[in-house]
């Protein structure tokens, strides 16, 4: 190669390596920034990312609306918290809570026993031939009789405690023929230990069996029991005083339930005999 094309190609690489130099040169930070309007910029400068006014903004604008937020949420937790610990009012109503006092089961049963009689007269009566008063006391009678049903379940658990059993007969009876306390007291005596008796032998409402081939056996014996009790029954009490209540083996088994055996006009029927 000739010394002039050597200091050509000399001259050329000299001068691109001044130009790397320039174009890769840290820039001067004393130096002003790009004109505007010009293309050219660093890599730095392009990478780099500073907060504007407007994004100061936008951010305390978003922490304010999550503190209203979560503000409001703690509101709402108090206020459900506040809720659930609130007794529920209890609405007024004229329909006697169960479970009632035995007693009181006992006093509506007596209550209607007397009239059980009067019930089934009037129902077997032609309505054309009621009087408006005929019919507002058997529309009575009808509802004195639904309660008395709805009551029965809770009459037959009665047999799965003796202590409760002679109670409900006291009071029954009491309120059906007006017994003194003394005969009313011998009435629970006498019914309590029927009842420890029937519970003994296995004839209580909760030894009932689930096997129908049982059962029958099973109700047959009941019913003997039933009818020994209201013999004894009978005795306890002073004379007619057993019938005008409407005491029987019938009534018995109608407290139980056995409505296939006995109906409340058989037992009415038995009262006016």
């Amino acid at each position: 190669m000739s010394s002039h094309n050597r200091t050509v190609i000399f001259g050329i690489a000299a001068v691109g390596a001044i130009a790397l130099v320039i174009l890769f040169r840290p820039p001067n930070p004393e130096s002003p920034g790009p004109v505007a309007g010009s293309t050219a910029a660093t890599p730095a400068a392009s990478q780099k990312v500073t907060p504007t006014p407007d994004a100061d903004e936008e951010i305390e604008t978003l922490k304010k609306q999550l503190a209203r937020e979560r503000a409001a949420r703690q509101r709402a937790e108090a206020e459900l918290a506040a809720l659930r610990n609130k007794p529920v009012p209890q609405p007024l109503t004229n329909v006697v809570v169960l479970p009632r006092k035995v007693e009181e089961v006992g006093k509506q049963a007596g209550a209607f026993l007397p009239v059980m009689a009067e019930l089934t007269a009037l129902s077997r009566r032609d309505p054309g031939t009621l009087s408006a008063e005929e019919k507002r006391r058997l529309l009575q009678l009808q509802r004195d009789h639904a309660k008395l049903l709805g009551a029965l379940p809770e009459i037959t658990a009665y047999q799965d405690n003796p202590e409760q059993y002679g109670k409900f007969f006291r009071s029954m009876v009491q309120e059906a023929a007006g017994l003194s306390e003394p005969q009313a007291a011998q009435v629970e005596e006498y019914m309590t230990q029927r009842a420890t008796m029937m519970n003994g032998l296995g004839l209580n409402a909760g030894k009932e069996p689930t096997d129908p081939k049982l059962e029958e056996d099973w109700e047959a014996r009941r019913d003997t029991f039933n009818a020994q009790t209201a013999e004894g029954l009978k005795a306890v009490l002073p004379p007619n005083v057993a019938d005008r209540a409407g005491l029987s083996a019938e009534l018995l088994e109608f407290l139980e339930m056995d409505f296939d055996k006995v109906t409340p006009q058989s037992i009415a029927q038995r009262q006016q005999e």
